[in-house]
């Protein structure tokens, strides 16, 4: 004769995560963190407004290596090459490129226009010859890094992924294995 065997199994949501600390960390560690499937969904955005931020400045983004955070980025760079018209280009003509830009429209296309026209009114790129010009191209790649890093760390946080949680109305087993409606078992 068959028998039917009904197992309990405690799931947790939202609510519960916001009340116990200790498990919302578990299982956001495991989940969040960990997980190799969780990729920041803007990461091509991010590349494609520093390729377009590059061109419009006549330079290429030539290569990089980006991790997903600071805490691992010993070998992170990204490599501006300046095309053969950069050079005949001076202070006012990057102004002028720079006036009604706006890239593919993502903030980070507005942040590279507004940190560069400061850079452009700091009296060492007045005149850009070739110790400025290069120490020019460093600081947009070390703002690009920096974007790179502040975007990875808000998609990262804690707050995003109680974010996520809402939104997708998650729930969890303890272990911190997703939930899927229709599963009985961890």
């Amino acid at each position: 004769m068959p028998k039917t065997i009904t197992k309990k199994f405690t799931i947790y949501d939202l609510e519960d995560l916001k009340k116990d600390d200790e498990l919302c960390n578990k299982i956001y560690e495991k989940f969040w963190l960990y997980d190799e499937s969780n990729t920041n969904a803007w990461q091509d955005e991010n590349l494609h407004s520093f390729e377009t931020f590059a061109k419009r400045l006549h330079m290429k983004l030539e290569s990089w290596t980006l991790s997903g955070s600071e805490d691992d980025c010993a070998r992170d760079y990204i490599e501006l090459i300046p095309d053969d018209s950069f050079y005949a280009l001076d202070n006012n003509n990057y102004k002028r490129l720079l006036k009604n830009y706006e890239g593919i429209g993502y903030y980070m296309c507005e942040d590279l226009k507004i940190f560069t026209l400061k850079l452009l009114d700091k009296e060492e790129y007045k005149v850009l010859d070739e110790s400025s010009t290069n120490k020019f191209i460093k600081e947009i790649q070390n703002r690009m890094l920096r974007l790179w890093y502040d975007d990875q760390a808000s998609h990262y946080s804690k707050r995003s992924f109680l974010n996520s949680v809402e939104l997708n109305d998650y729930k969890f087993y303890e272990d911190g294995t997703l939930y899927k409606e229709g599963s009985d078992e961890s």
